[in-house]
């Protein structure tokens, strides 16, 4: 960022906070593909992330008459982006709570009913949806059952928060069930 564009960028706030909407639209203009990279990186759907940035500059909209640094609008609008991000996953997560369990008593089932035959098909079949996984969720399913790690292990192990990984586990029980009930298209 040159030194022009962050003055630009403080008289547009400037202007902004006083209630004109095309100064805002500007500052939008000038942040939404960051915006939208930021929502991206986090969740990883184009769609969640278009409604995220969106949700976001509503609040900074909002919000805008609060913010009492003009020259931090930048990481102001990256934590408002990044809190809806993780309000949506948490959002998510809750709707989903029930994954983990349904996924153990599927599990649970299909061993306790499945031959000899079909459990080594059925094993054969977790250990492919397994590595199908993304890197980081492999990791912490395999930490999790080949060493019987608890969440705040893994994520010492693997340097993240403990929530991150409790979401993590979510997403891998959610995609495990998908593969192995034959969803082939996640």
């Amino acid at each position: 960022m040159t030194e022009n564009f962050i003055i630009e960028e403080t008289a547009l706030v400037r202007q902004a906070k006083k209630g004109d909407r095309e100064a805002f639209g500007q500052l939008m203009e000038n942040h939404a593909q960051r915006a939208y990279r930021i929502a991206f990186t986090i969740l990883q759907n184009q769609s969640n992330a278009e409604d995220v940035v969106q949700e976001a500059f509503i609040t900074a909209f909002k919000s805008i008459k609060k913010l009492q640094k003009e020259d931090s609008f930048r990481s102001w609008l990256s934590r408002i982006i990044t809190t809806r991000a993780y309000d949506f996953l948490r959002r998510k997560q809750r709707e989903n709570k029930t994954i983990e369990a349904t996924t153990s008593r599927f599990k649970t089932e299909m061993a306790l009913n499945a031959s000899n035959s079909d459990r080594t098909d059925f094993d054969l079949d977790l250990r492919d949806a397994i590595s199908k996984l993304p890197e980081l969720h492999r990791l912490a399913i395999m930490m999790r059952y080949a060493e019987n790690a608890t969440a705040d292990e893994i994520a010492a192990t693997l340097n993240r928060p403990a929530g991150t990984i409790r979401r993590i586990m979510s997403e891998s029980y959610h995609l495990l069930r998908l593969y192995l009930e034959g969803d082939d298209n996640t």
